[in-house]
């Protein structure tokens, strides 16, 4: 059983930003990254998407190192995500997390700040409301399975055969409609299906 993170990781964390090392950076793409206790699912559309290849979405779990308050005040902790298991599932070659997260929170840990030990990124997150309230990973088999973190799911089917094709998995960003009732996609990286709704089972 993999040891569950620290209680600030939890939940559905939107990206704001990212700065890279070079000076560029995105404040365009959707980034959610899904935290439950030791399960997580990261998916990155690029605002410019052309095809699904484009993408960067995978299944994995996260370690983190206990939170700890510096002198400054500040809470801090490191986390690392796993993503090349055998179990898991990514839309796209991993290589989003090469090194280890430098993590940040400010007061009510509603936003968190990622560096990269190499300096090569700084991410921005902000914690969407009440989203660790309920937490939920449910597989119906190792193709096909749910997470959701408050009112955030991320839908995930692997579909694809012999030739890998991306257009035979997909990661869809899901939301519930009238009262929970109905839930509707609303970003995935197959964006044909955006609008669609679907039964994700809660």
């Amino acid at each position: 059983m993999a040891e569950r993170v620290p209680d600030l990781l939890l939940g559905a964390w939107r990206r704001a930003s990212i700065v890279n090392e070079d000076g560029s950076s995105d404040t365009e793409s959707i980034v959610l990254w899904l935290q439950l206790e030791s399960a997580m699912v990261d998916v990155r559309i690029p605002a410019d998407m052309e095809e699904p290849s484009a993408c960067e979405a995978s299944t994995g779990h996260t370690t983190c190192t206990p939170v700890e308050t510096g002198g400054d005040g500040i809470r801090r902790a490191t986390a690392e995500w796993h993503t090349r298991g055998s179990d898991d599932i990514a839309i796209h070659p991993v290589s989003a997390f090469p090194e280890p997260g430098l993590l940040e929170w400010n007061e009510d840990g509603s936003v968190m700040v990622e560096r990269a030990p190499s300096g090569a990124y700084v991410e921005e997150w902000h914690r969407v409301p009440r989203s660790a309230d309920r937490l939920i990973e449910h597989r119906t088999d190792s193709r096909h399975r749910l997470y959701a973190a408050g009112d955030l799911a991320v839908v995930v089917t692997d579909d694809r055969g012999d030739d890998g094709s991306p257009f035979d998995v997909a990661f869809a960003i899901c939301e519930p409609v009238e009262a929970r009732s109905r839930w509707r996609i609303v970003a995935s990286t197959l964006p044909g299906r955006i609008g669609e709704d679907i039964d994700v089972g809660l």
